[in-house]
């Protein structure tokens, strides 16, 4: 195999900016928009991290703020602030904390959780406003008062303007949930007054500072319905307040509307009167967006009982290498041209239109395409099930060939309603070949917050003969009741990119203090009937077989070779070196002999991954080694 700067098919970078939706927004403004386009390019550097500080006048403070950096080392690149929040007032004195964030190189944001123009009070806050199509009519009552709150809202947003501070502005967030008066209309209204706001800041108040973010709520469905168009949006994300990051819904909804992606707001679920549930492990925040999110530009945790600091991985979540943080934005600064991912998911079923062949089994009705929740786009496929019942399946009884692929995964939930008792839980399973062998990942416990279910298909026969794939629910003892189950977005996902196979050659590796150099072997092979292999000296303090050199891994996950010993004893480490000056990665000795171990590197902590000079794997012997033994490296893969 040639390395080259790219993988083949992958189109060479070109440069390019994109535009704000504001013809007339400043440089600055433009700079952040077109920064945050490109940011999913890097390998690493690539999410900004954001801390909600509070409402101004109110609760805004910095000592949230100064916690994170104390417990983690870091500030956060992007500060929150939001113009109201008791119903009745708008206040902006924490413009002076946004200014000086600014020009310490920081990015901010500010929401505004508006007064109900009908009921400017605490309770109005939360009312659904029943006059909200008369918001772009300025002759009637609920026009004026809306529109003067809008004018008090400039005001602050002028004062960031005169100060050359961009602001990721995030109005009527939340508007497909049910929590406050704006939320929950008719979404063509919405979209109406979305335009009429954007045209009176932006063209009547002349404000181009502004970076509109459109933000629905991950918990509720119709997450696009409301959007006012690209031409009155800078910014889509989600507000997510939830137990498994890894299982929100509505990603690749937003994502397809062509704008930089964020996630708005983050935070644990909570109950009555604000309490957590349960701790959020923040560090599950970043493995998400990794895994899941990778167009996600930036992130804002919320402040108080949802911050980082009160509950666990905050650290985690701020010492990632792609987390960005205060000192690290560079708005000039570009990267073009990432490769497409390796491993994405192909969609199997995602019941966009209906239920696409899948049934149900001992369900009591169902299974419908449903609008109500969903993992990705905006159906899943629902059934009603008996709790009391031991099992219920939803599933599709085709044949397929899945030999291309080397796992399953599907996103399931509950609803609500019903006794659970203990828990539900959930297989993801195949049948294959004429006896139905079953297989599957094993039993996970799930609710209303969802759960990604995954099936290792490397230990499945009959790969070209699947006759069934489902999910299988099993009621804990002790439920009772009716309740609902969901499943969504079951993908396959394709093995990683192979490297180097040495099915018919040594592909260019080479050994150095080997006893004999490297050659295809067929003595032994993880995959295929071929591995590399050589003679080493067990006195030896250390020997490797690798291959010199350059290659791209731009926006690869984890580098993976298997290795083994002919005889016990002695270590090997996978590494690569980057750039001219050969820096050094390694994932860590691994005890070596005669059974295979899988070598990982994680390329997050590597540096320069457009540059990769040499990938090997270095083997050292223990105290006391003698004699000669064979090593063999084989399935060398990125993904």
């Amino acid at each position: 195999m040639t390395f080259t700067a790219g993988f083949a098919g992958v189109p060479a970078a070109r440069a390019h900016t994109t535009d704000p939706s504001d013809p007339q927004a400043s440089a600055a403004t433009r700079d952040v928009r077109d920064w945050l386009t490109h940011l999913p390019n890097r390998a690493q550097n690539r999410v900004v991290s954001g801390q909600f500080a509070g409402y101004s006048g109110k609760t805004f403070s910095l000592a949230q703020v100064d916690e994170l950096k104390a417990q983690t080392g870091a500030n956060p690149g992007l500060l929150g602030c939001d113009y109201g929040h008791d119903g009745n007032t708008i206040d902006h004195t924490c413009n002076a904390t946004l200014k000086d964030w600014s020009a310490a190189g920081g990015l901010v944001t500010v929401s505004a959780h508006l007064p109900n123009p009908d009921q400017p009070d605490w309770n109005g806050l939360f009312t659904k406003l029943p006059t909200f199509d008369r918001l772009t009519d300025r002759g009637t009552g609920t026009g004026q008062r809306w529109h003067a709150e809008l004018d008090r809202v400039a005001e602050g947003l002028r004062e960031l303007a005169d100060a050359n501070v961009p602001v990721l502005f995030r109005p009527l967030h939340e508007m497909n949930g049910d929590s406050f008066w704006w939320s929950a209309q008719n979404p063509q209204t919405f979209a109406e007054v979305w335009r009429d706001m954007y045209a009176y800041l932006t063209d009547v108040k002349g404000l181009h500072n502004l970076l509109w973010v459109y933000a629905p709520d991950c918990n509720y469905g119709k997450r696009s319905s409301y959007y006012a168009g690209g031409a009155y949006t800078d910014v889509v994300g989600l507000d997510c307040y939830v137990r498994e990051p890894a299982a929100v819904q509505g990603y690749d909804e937003l994502v397809a509307l062509g704008k930089p992606f964020a996630f708005a707001e983050i935070g644990p679920r909570s109950g009555p009167g604000g309490s957590i549930e349960v701790p959020l492990d923040y560090g599950k925040w970043i493995d998400a967006i990794r895994a899941r999110f990778p167009a996600t530009a930036y992130f804002m945790a919320w402040n108080d009982q949802w911050r980082p600091t009160a509950n666990i991985g905050a650290g985690r979540l701020m010492t990632d290498p792609w987390t960005i943080v205060r000192g690290e934005i560079a708005t000039a600064a570009r990267t073009e041209g990432a490769p497409a991912p390796v491993g994405t998911p192909v969609p199997l079923a995602d019941f966009e239109a209906d239920t696409q062949g899948w049934g149900g089994y001992r369900v009591l009705a169902g299974p419908w395409s449903v609008t109500e929740w969903a993992a990705q786009g905006s159906r899943s496929l629902k059934a009603d099930i008996d709790l009391a019942a031991p099992e219920a399946y939803l599933n599709r009884v085709a044949p397929r060939d899945l030999s291309a692929y080397r796992a399953l995964t599907a996103t399931v939930r509950t609803a609500e309603w019903g006794n659970h008792a203990a828990g539900t839980t959930a297989k993801l399973y195949v049948r294959t070949g004429a006896g139905m062998t079953w297989y599957d990942g094993g039993a996970v416990r799930i609710g209303p917050d969802g759960a990604v279910l995954r099936l290792d298909l490397g230990r499945v026969t009959d790969l070209r003969d699947v006759r069934e794939i489902g999910v299988l629910f099993t009621s804990a003892p002790g439920a009772s009741g009716r309740t609902a189950v969901y499943v969504d977005d079951v993908a396959a996902i394709a093995p990683p990119t192979v490297v180097s196979g040495f099915e018919s050659g040594t592909d260019g590796w080479t050994g150095y203090l080997t006893g004999t150099a490297p050659a295809s072997s067929t003595e032994w092979a993880s995959e295929g009937t071929r591995s590399l292999r050589a003679e080493i000296d067990l006195a030896a303090p250390e020997s490797y077989l690798n291959r010199r050199a350059v290659l791209d891994l731009t926006g690869r996950r984890v580098l993976a070779a298997t290795v083994r010993a002919g005889a016990s004893g002695g270590t090997a480490k996978l590494y690569v070196k980057t750039t001219a000056s050969n820096t050094w990665y390694d994932a860590g000795a691994v005890p070596l002999g005669p059974e295979p171990r899988t070598l990982t590197l994680n390329l997050a902590a590597v540096g320069s991954l457009h540059d990769v000079r040499e990938i090997g794997v270095q083997f050292e012997r223990r105290d006391g080694g003698s004699g000669t033994a064979p090593i063999f490296v084989d399935e060398v893969t990125v993904r």
